[in-house]
């Protein structure tokens, strides 16, 4: 009887051992997985570096022609250039697919998540695919309303460069263009809130997973 209750004990503990290192070896692909997502999002980052450097270059072209004080289309031609945003836009298209990239191999956690044992490391990973998604959707909106304000700003100055001078009509091209600013300003800062507890939620499970 007591030779079967140790069997039974031993098994026990094999049992658990094992699934213990099955748990190990999920946490080690997932970080292989998480450091992957974050050497894609630097180059995101990289890109949004460019990205801010277009953008001032097309604001200043912006800002010179709201302050011209006269409505001569030559003169504003030679101020704007469609060159600046046709580079803003093709560094916003490297953003976008920089990010899309980090996102899908983050997402590839799941396949692990789902042979992870241990319910509260199981319950934390998947808090990080959660967050991952959020800041997609946010990103998404962003990238979104960043094309917007492009192709509201390529309109102003396209009816500027044809001599269109028509006061209201202007006016209301320059406040959505603001309103814009504004939207994407907003959802940065709800970006830069999920982040933070994104990366405190991967760094959680893995003091749970012991790599840390």
């Amino acid at each position: 009887m007591k030779k079967v209750m140790f069997l039974a004990i031993l098994a026990g503990l094999l049992s658990v051992l094992a699934g213990c290192q099955s748990d190990q070896e999920q946490a080690t692909e997932i970080h292989t997985k998480v450091e992957e997502s974050a050497s894609l999002e630097d180059k995101f980052t990289a890109n949004q570096k460019d990205l801010a450097s277009s953008r001032k270059k097309v604001n200043e072209s912006y800002q010179k022609v709201l302050s011209l004080e006269n409505n001569d289309a030559e003169t504003i031609k030679q101020t704007l250039n469609d060159l600046e945003i046709s580079t803003e836009s093709k560094k916003l298209d490297e953003a976008r697919e920089n990010f899309q990239n980090a996102y899908a191999t983050l997402m590839s956690i799941d396949e692990n998540i789902k042979l992870i044992k241990d319910k509260d490391e199981k319950k934390t990973a998947t808090k990080i695919m959660t967050l991952m998604k959020d800041r997609k959707k946010l990103m998404d909106s962003y990238f979104e309303l960043y094309q917007k304000q492009l192709d509201s700003q390529s309109k102003l100055f396209e009816n500027l460069e044809q001599g269109n001078f028509e006061l209201a009509a202007l006016e209301e091209q320059v406040k959505t263009i603001n309103d814009e600013s504004q939207k994407m300003v907003d959802v940065v800062e709800h970006v830069n809130q999920v982040t933070e507890e994104y990366n405190e939620v991967k760094s959680e499970y893995f003091d749970m997973a012991g790599l840390s």
